[in-house]
């Protein structure tokens, strides 16, 4: 699980950094963005799950952070644009233009 989060939070940054790139050389960037916020929310909330599930009954506690990273991470599917909405983006910026 922690191997699985791990590669998961990697591919999450490597898209990020890749929309970036685009940004900054002044090419289009709005689906690659879509992209790795897609990818980032719920990989990060996978690898709360996953945290949670290997601490077993205090991953429930409060008093650990674990818990409440679990409840913080799943407003990120929800902050600066839900989900569904980049996916709405993603795929008609792929059915305007094209698969790259």
């Amino acid at each position: 699980m922690v191997a699985d989060s791990a590669t998961d939070l990697d591919a999450a940054e490597l898209l990020a950094l890749r929309a970036a790139y685009r940004q900054e050389t002044g090419r289009p960037f709005t689906r690659e963005a879509s992209i790795a916020k897609v990818f980032a929310t719920e990989a990060a909330y996978r690898a709360c799950h996953r945290a949670v599930q290997i601490h077993g009954g205090y991953g429930y506690i409060r008093e650990y952070p674990v818990e409440r990273h679990l409840r913080d991470v799943k407003v990120t599917s929800i902050y600066e644009g839900t989900s569904e909405i980049q996916r709405v983006i993603i795929a008609r910026d792929l059915l305007r233009e094209g698969c790259r």
